[in-house]
């Protein structure tokens, strides 16, 4: 089956993709991502090294190292959605609309997630495709995730709705119990 382009946010579209050029993502806080050097240092050659769906990747100044997460697999069009606290990443359907009721209507009923690595969270994250360095980072090659502060565990899972539509979700859990 093939997948539809994915619209640009707009009024009537509130919801931002993001796509890379074909290889993995990367979220981080938004107040290091000068820090990114993407393909013109280390960083792009290190998040290529994640195998599983997510894994944890250290960047920055060697004496500053910040961890990032690294999105990888499949360089899957991507969007947060905040009511689930998850990415959710389009392997195909018919709409926008379709992927995303089908997300919201599959999440409490999938039993198989992945466990993936945690994150400290402070501030604003932004998500990106791990080749652009952060210094030519442009606000629609972005998309911002925020979340209150805390430690989450990221878990990752795939889902169907029927024939045509399929997608994979990555949920932020928060590690504290006491945390809804």
């Amino acid at each position: 089956m093939e997948r539809m382009d994915t619209p640009p946010a707009s009024a009537h579209n509130p919801t931002k993709w993001i796509e890379s050029t074909g290889g993995p993502f990367v979220l981080l806080p938004a107040t290091h991502a000068l820090d990114w050097q993407g393909i013109e240092g280390d960083d792009y050659d290190a998040a290529c090294l994640v195998e599983d769906y997510l894994g944890r990747v250290e960047f920055g100044p060697e004496d500053q190292k910040v961890p990032g997460i690294v999105v990888a697999d499949e360089p899957l069009p991507t969007t947060f959605l905040p009511d689930l606290q998850c990415f959710l990443q389009w392997s195909y359907a018919p709409s926008e609309q379709a992927l995303v009721d089908g997300a919201r209507s599959s999440f409490h009923d999938i039993d198989d997630w992945h466990q993936g690595p945690a994150l400290d969270v402070q501030d604003q994250l932004i998500v990106f495709d791990a080749t652009v360095p952060g210094h030519s980072l442009e606000e629609a090659e972005t998309l911002p995730v925020s979340l209150p502060a805390g430690s989450y565990r990221f878990h990752t899972a795939d889902f169907e709705v029927g024939d045509d539509v399929a997608g994979r979700l990555h949920a932020l859990r928060p590690l504290d119990p006491h945390r809804s």
